[in-house]
């Protein structure tokens, strides 16, 4: 079975709709996606329309910016309810915490640089919440740069300082991914850079703290680390899913799915 259960659109840091997505989707004979933006639900609602008396399996999903100590990392959450007025609540604080960030970013490594100003930014993207996919596509727009082959090339830029710096703790994220109804899911645990037994150690909390499952097949993941991963589930009582983490143009490299017979919900 062709599936992805991790694809991001234009309401976060991806070049698609969520209609196109399951264009793309019903083009390719996927049969399972989920949409999962980073930190908003703003898509959902077309994505499961656009799906809607098709043969296509549509998720709705969501990627939580979540820390667990010093350590971030990304959850996801599928089979979510989408009006759950706590999961609002959170993802609303981060979405506002993400902008900074892109902000922060932008004045302390790209205004000067490119002779590019945050009003111009925000006259080209009109959006809750802006990423550094959209600082590029506001200066694509205006001839800064000529294709989506250089965004790679900026974001390596713009991470000089270190990356994300905010997050919801895991708790938090699982209190609200799973009283909306949904599972939680680790993304991809390579990700980390963490040690086997760090790795091992940070996953069994993260089960005792409500996980549900980990996202063990990813473009990253070689196969013998996807086998890790699901021994990891297996050790400790957990799903497994799968997602390439999709973003259209701002990452051309990633596949538009995986074939295999993981399932999720």
């Amino acid at each position: 079975m062709k599936y992805n259960y991790h694809m991001h659109s234009i309401h976060s840091d991806g070049t698609n709709t969520p209609e196109e997505l399951i264009a793309l989707a019903r083009e390719h004979g996927i049969k399972a996606v989920a949409l999962t933006d980073h930190d908003t639900i703003d898509g959902v609602e077309a994505f499961m329309a656009a799906a809607a008396g098709t043969e296509l399996e549509a998720i709705p999903g969501v990627e939580i910016s979540s820390r667990i100590g010093q350590q971030y990392v990304h959850i996801l959450g599928y089979g979510i309810d989408v009006n759950h007025a706590e999961l609002i609540e959170l993802l609303r604080t981060l979405t506002a915490e993400a902008t900074e960030y892109t902000r922060y970013t932008f004045e302390k490594y790209v205004a000067k640089k490119y002779n590019y100003s945050w009003e111009q930014v925000l006259s080209r993207r009109n959006k809750k919440g802006l990423y550094l996919s959209d600082l590029f596509f506001a200066m694509l727009e205006d001839g800064v740069f000529n294709d989506w082959a250089q965004f790679s090339g900026f974001v390596d830029y713009c991470f000089q300082f270190g990356g994300q710096q905010y997050g919801a703790s895991v708790e938090k994220s699982f209190d609200a991914i799973q009283k909306s109804g949904g599972k939680a899911f680790l993304a991809h645990p390579k990700l980390m850079k963490l040690d086997l037994d760090e790795e091992y150690r940070i996953i069994k909390r993260l089960k005792e703290s409500g996980l549900d499952g980990i996202e063990a097949y990813y473009p990253e993941h070689s196969p013998q680390e996807s086998q890790w991963y699901e021994l990891c589930c297996e050790r400790l009582d957990l799903e497994v899913s799968g997602g390439t983490d999709w973003h259209g143009m701002a990452r051309l490299k990633s596949p538009l799915y995986f074939v295999g017979h993981v399932r999720v919900g």
